[in-house]
């Protein structure tokens, strides 16, 4: 302890400087080079002080939108399996990066960040991995039901999982990553039976069925899908 200032510090053989992490889990980390002098930790702490307590108060209670586990130490992607543990550290600059390494994410926050600025960037980071992720599960599927699409399309619709034009565009929540593969796959594979009936007819339902024989199931189950998402997804 420094200070008032708890934290937890580890020497590692790849650090150059002192970097400074804020988890949920671990509180304040200070990474510092093997052999690093500790008493000059005083004077980098002190520096760096309004940007540790602006993070840590991230981590408690805020009203409205961002809520509880902000920001996020976790991110479950059901859809595609996957469960990311995010840490976040100080950035230079005015930038927020992100460093993915396996199933850990490490966020380089600026001093000034805003909470809004972070989700944002967090939607644009879940988009491009939804779009990577959805692109196979599609040609899979495509290929499997012999249904066809030309073109996959990923948002972040307010009120919509997917959609089907009738130029053979899917367009796809990236919402959808937060939902079981189960659900995933048959908003997919209603999306692929537009490519024959574009309506909801009784044609459309026998389709799908055909395809996806649990698609009752799973449509019941999509009208309470949103209890999945984090509350801070606008």
């Amino acid at each position: 302890m420094i200070g008032n200032l708890d934290y937890n510090l580890r020497e590692s053989g790849r650090a150059r400087n002192v970097t400074l992490k804020v988890s949920q889990a671990n509180g304040l980390v200070v990474v510092v080079p093997i052999g690093f002098d500790r008493e000059l930790l005083p004077d980098i702490l002190n520096s760096r002080q309004s940007w540790i307590e602006r993070q840590l108060e991230r981590f408690e209670a805020l009203p409205g939108r961002f809520d509880g586990d902000w920001p996020p130490s976790s991110l479950q992607l059901r859809g595609i399996g996957c469960v990311f543990q995010v840490e976040y550290k100080q950035a230079e600059g005015s930038r927020i990066r992100l460093d993915e390494r396996g199933d850990l994410l490490t966020v380089s926050i600026p001093e000034n960040c805003s909470d809004e600025s972070l989700a944002v960037f967090f939607v644009k980071w879940l988009k491009k991995l939804a779009q990577q992720h959805c692109e196979t599960i599609v040609r899979e599927l495509a290929m499997v039901t012999g249904l066809k699409y030309k073109k996959l399309s990923v948002r972040g619709q307010k009120t919509r999982w997917g959609s089907y034009s009738s130029h053979g565009t899917i367009s796809l929540n990236f919402k959808l990553l937060f939902l079981p593969e189960s659900l995933l796959r048959h908003v997919v594979l209603h999306e692929l039976s537009h490519s024959v009936h574009m309506d909801h007819s009784p044609e459309f339902w026998n389709l799908l069925g055909s395809v996806d024989p649990a698609s009752d199931q799973h449509d019941k189950q999509l009208s309470d899908a949103w209890q999945y998402l984090p509350g801070w997804l606008d």
